[in-house]
């Protein structure tokens, strides 16, 4: 029988200037930035925690949740559902500083979204990110 773990992540929408800001892993997957949400923990101290640790910023701004989505993975411990609850995050942090966990970090404009290597849920969240911006 198989272990059926669920974790739950919390990511941010960081977008200036026509761009969002992702990070790539090692395995050449993009993604926002963010990560698990640590047993007690509040997920708004999570992220701040996670983009401190990831990006260097110190002054940012959570706003409302944006998406909640899911995906699943199987490795050699068990079956894995990870729930990534998406927040709209603003920072006036100018220097930006990529972490050993991820291989990149960059700002990709919205028309080169569509065609990066990432999960299809992070696609939807930045989309409906940009429907509800244009109302």
């Amino acid at each position: 029988m198989s272990n059926k773990i669920q974790r739950i992540t919390v990511k941010a929408i960081i977008y200036k200037n026509n761009s969002f800001l992702l990070v790539q892993d090692h395995k050449g997957r993009w993604e926002m930035p963010g990560g698990k949400i640590d047993f007690g923990e509040d997920p708004k101290d999570t992220l701040r925690r996670e983009l401190n640790e990831e990006l260097g910023l110190l002054h940012i701004e959570i706003k409302d949740v944006v998406n909640v989505w899911t995906f699943s993975v199987s490795i050699e411990e068990g079956d894995y559902q990870f729930v990534v609850v998406v927040f709209e995050v603003t920072s006036e942090d100018i220097n930006i500083k990529k972490s050993d966990e991820h291989k990149e970090c960059k700002w990709v404009p919205i028309n080169e979204i569509d065609s990066l290597y990432m999960r299809d849920g992070y696609k939807e969240s930045m989309h409906k990110f940009l429907l509800e911006k244009s109302k």
